[in-house]
């Protein structure tokens, strides 16, 4: 944050709380505390230390790991939306690499399901075919 933000940050708190003097001296130190911040950050800072400590007077060290803080959040959220750098691989890409694995177990799989189709079909119609005791007419 530059210095002309900075006072401008200040004289911005101190309209609300006048325990914040505007000096040279904590013009200075809130400079350089709040110097990696922007100007935008520092007052969304501010904003959520009144809301959650109205009887604390702000200090820079606090408001710089807040506003800190807000900035790791709206990074997090805007990777959040922008998605993964790299792209992620296609599931298909492990079939492209190894076409004949890929049809001798997709073969072995239609075989093992056309056999436990079968089955169920024999018992199926063994059953319609034996015993009607259970059945009933209606």
């Amino acid at each position: 944050m530059r210095l002309d933000e900075t006072v401008a940050l200040i004289t911005w708190i101190n309209q609300h709380d006048p325990r914040v003097q505007v000096t040279k001296g904590a013009r200075d130190i809130w400079a350089h505390s709040l110097a990696p911040v922007t100007y935008n950050e520092a007052q969304q800072a501010v904003l959520e230390h009144y809301r959650a400590n109205d009887q604390d007077l702000p200090n820079p060290g606090t408001i710089r790991k807040r506003a800190l803080a807000i900035r790791a959040s709206r990074e997090a959220g805007q990777r959040a939306i922008e998605g993964p750098a790299q792209p992620v691989k296609h599931p298909l890409s492990w079939r492209k690499r190894n076409p004949e694995e890929w049809d001798r177990l997709f073969e072995q799989g239609r075989r093992e399901g056309n056999d436990e189709r079968r089955r169920a079909t024999e018992a199926r119609k063994g059953d319609a075919e034996g015993n009607h005791d259970g059945w009933m007419a209606a």
